[in-house]
C-alpha cells in the first residue's frame, strides 16, 4: 500500500472510531492530522491528484459510521454517504484553493472557519444530515466537554480543528526542533488540550443539581417497528401492552409517565377526547391524580371550510388535512397539550425543498404509518404539569441532534426534558448507540435531566451533567423508573446560541472578499 493512500485510510479509520463505544473520542485530536499531511505532501511536490485521496478518506468516514442507514434504506444510505461526503470534498477543495491564493496560515485559518460554517448551516437547510458534526464525536467523552453548556457542539468541533492543526504543525517543523517557533507550538497545543480538560473535570466535579426532585416511569414496549407495529400487531393490542406496563410502572410518588415516539396511531387532533386510548389514559390518571402522562402518537388534523391549510396539508375530495408525528400530555386537567415534530427526517417525513424536489415524492420511503411531507409547528412546546412545579419540553427522535434547535424548549421555559423514540429501525447496529450519547450532549448543553424512552432502542435517565444515570437494554419490553431534577437555570449556550458559527461565517466571508480583492488586484 503507498503511503499516501495510507495516510487517507488512516484519517479516515480514526474519524470514524469515536462513534462506536469502545473508543474515545479524543482520536479526534489526530484524526485529520494524516489527511493534513498528505495535503501538505501534494503542496510542495506541486503535484496533481490529491483530490482522489481526500475524497476516499470522507467517503469511508462517512460510510464506516453511518452505514446502519442501510438497516432501513440501502439508497438512503448511499445518499446519505455520498451528499455528506461529498460537502464534506467541497469544503476541502475550496481551503486548498484558498491556500494556493494566498499563504498558508490564511488557508488553513480558513478550513477551520468554512467547516464551522458549513456546520453552522447544516443544522437548518431542510436536507440536513448533521450527525457526523465533529463535536459529536466527543459525546462519551462527557467528562471532558462540560463546558458545552458554553459552546455548544461547534465548540468541540472548533476544539478538535486547532489540535489537528497545532499537531500537524510540530511534525512538518521538525526540522527546525531547537528553535523557539516549535516551542511555543509545542506548548500551545498543551495548553489546547489539556485547559479545557482540566476546567471540564473541575465543572463535572463540582456541578451539583438543585434539588427540585421529578419522579417518572418510562416506558419501552419494544413493539418491532418492521413486523409487529405497522403490521401484525393491532393498535389495541400495542396500546394494551403500553398501559400494562404504565400501571406496573406507577405508583403515587410518580409525577410523569413518558411513553415513546408513535405510540399510539391515528389521532384526530379535532376530537383528540373521543379517541378509546386517549379516553383510558383520562381513566388512567383518574387513579394517579398527580401523574402527567406523556406518549408520542400520529395525529391527523382535518382542515375547516376556509381554513388556512399549510404546504404540507393533503387534499382529499372532502377537504384536507395534514398528518403529524406527535406528542401529548394528558393529566388530570382538562386540556390536552399536543406537540408536532418539526426536524423531520428527509424521504420519510418530508421532501425537502418540495417548489424545487417535488418529484422526489415518489421515492418517500414507507416505514409503516403514513408515507410523504408530515405538518409541523413554527414553535416549540413545552407542557407544564397539573400541579405547576415542572414543564417539560418533548423532543421527538432526530430533534434531539440539533443542539440550537434543542435550546428552544428551555428558551420556552422547560425546566425538564424528554426525548421520545423509536431507533428499532436501524436493528443492532451503532445508530440507536450514537442517538444515545447525543442525549447527554444536550444535557449538558441545557443543563436540563432528561427522561428519554425509545421504543426499541435504549431508555434512560440522563442528569444535567450528561451521565446516564439508568438505562434499559437493547430490544426489551421493561419499563425504568427513576428521579430528574428541575432546572431553572439559562445556560450561556441556550442564551446566546452557536455564536461560534456566526464567528465563522464571518471569517470566511472576510478571506473570501480578501482573496477576491487580492485576485482582481493582480488583474489590474
Amino acid at each position: 500500500m503507498n503511503r499516501r493512500l495510507l495516510l487517507s485510510l488512516l484519517s479516515a479509520v480514526m474519524l470514524s472510531l469515536p462513534w462506536y463505544t469502545p473508543f474515545s473520542g479524543i482520536l479526534l485530536w489526530v484524526a485529520f492530522v494524516p489527511l493534513l499531511v498528505l495535503e501538505h505532501d501534494f503542496a510542495m511536490r506541486k503535484a496533481r491528484g490529491c483530490w482522489k485521496y481526500y475524497a476516499l478518506t470522507f467517503v469511508v468516514w462517512n460510510a464506516i459510521t453511518t452505514y446502519w442507514i442501510s438497516q432501513a434504506t440501502l439508497g438512503g444510505a448511499i445518499g446519505a454517504v455520498v451528499g455528506n461526503a461529498g460537502q464534506m470534498f467541497l469544503l476541502f477543495a475550496l481551503f486548498r484553493w484558498v491556500k494556493r491564493k494566498t499563504t498558508n496560515t490564511i488557508g488553513y485559518a480558513f478550513l477551520v472557519a468554512l467547516w464551522l460554517a458549513w456546520e453552522y448551516f447544516y443544522f437548518d437547510t431542510e436536507i440536513s444530515w448533521p450527525w457526523l458534526v465533529l463535536g459529536n464525536g466527543l459525546a462519551k467523552d462527557i467528562r471532558i466537554v462540560q463546558w458545552y453548556e458554553y459552546t455548544g457542539v461547534l465548540g468541540g468541533s472548533l476544539w478538535v480543528w486547532l489540535v489537528n492543526l497545532t499537531l500537524f504543525h510540530i511534525i512538518t517543523s521538525r526540522r527546525t526542533i531547537f528553535k523557539k517557533q516549535f516551542i511555543l507550538t509545542l506548548s500551545l497545543t498543551g495548553v489546547l488540550i489539556m485547559a479545557p480538560v482540566a476546567a471540564s473535570l473541575i465543572r463535572f466535579y463540582t456541578y451539583k443539581e438543585a434539588v427540585n426532585p421529578c419522579r417518572v416511569a418510562i416506558l419501552q414496549p419494544n413493539i418491532d417497528p418492521y413486523h409487529e407495529k405497522f403490521g401484525s400487531m393491532s393498535d389495541v393490542e400495542q396500546f394494551e401492552i403500553l398501559l400494562s406496563q404504565a400501571e406496573s410502572a406507577t405508583d403515587s410518588l410518580t409525577d410523569y409517565v413518558v411513553a415513546p415516539e408513535t405510540a399510539i396511531d391515528r389521532i384526530y387532533e379535532n376530537m383528540i377526547g373521543q379517541n378509546r386510548a386517549v379516553q383510558a389514559i383520562r381513566r388512567f390518571v383518574e387513579h394517579y391524580p398527580q401523574v402527567n402522562f406523556i406518549t408520542g402518537m400520529t395525529s391527523i388534523y382535518f382542515y375547516s371550510p376556509g381554513e388556512k391549510r399549510s404546504i404540507t396539508a393533503r387534499e382529499t375530495n372532502d377537504g384536507a388535512y395534514d398528518v403529524f408525528n406527535a406528542s401529548m400530555q394528558i393529566n388530570r386537567t382538562d386540556s390536552i397539550a399536543v406537540y408536532h415534530k418539526s426536524k423531520l427526517v428527509i424521504l420519510v417525513e418530508k421532501t425537502p425543498y418540495p417548489q424545487f424536489f417535488s418529484f422526489l415524492k415518489s421515492l418517500s420511503l414507507d416505514l409503516g404509518g403514513y408515507v410523504g411531507n408530515y405538518g409541523t409547528q413554527d414553535e416549540r412546546e413545552v407542557f407544564p404539569s397539573a400541579d405547576g412545579r415542572f414543564r417539560i419540553g418533548t423532543a421527538i427522535c432526530y430533534e434531539s441532534v440539533y443542539g440550537r434547535y434543542y435550546t428552544e424548549y428551555i428558551r420556552k421555559g422547560a425546566n425538564v426534558m424528554s426525548i421520545i423514540t423509536n431507533d428499532g429501525w436501524w436493528d443492532d447496529t451503532p445508530g440507536y448507540r450514537q442517538h444515545l450519547t447525543y442525549a447527554s450532549l444536550r444535557a449538558i448543553e441545557t443543563r436540563r435531566s432528561i427522561a428519554r424512552s425509545a421504543n426499541t432502542g435504549i431508555s434512560a435517565v440522563i442528569n444535567q451533567r450528561g451521565e446516564v444515570c439508568a438505562a434499559t437494554g437493547w430490544w426489551e419490553r421493561t419499563t425504568l423508573n427513576g428521579t430528574l431534577n428541575a432546572n431553572e437555570y439559562i445556560t450561556f449556550y441556550v442564551r446566546h446560541g452557536d455564536y461560534i458559527g456566526r464567528l465563522a461565517c464571518f471569517v470566511v466571508l472576510l478571506i473570501g472578499g480578501y482573496v477576491g480583492v487580492r485576485m482582481l488586484l493582480k488583474r489590474l
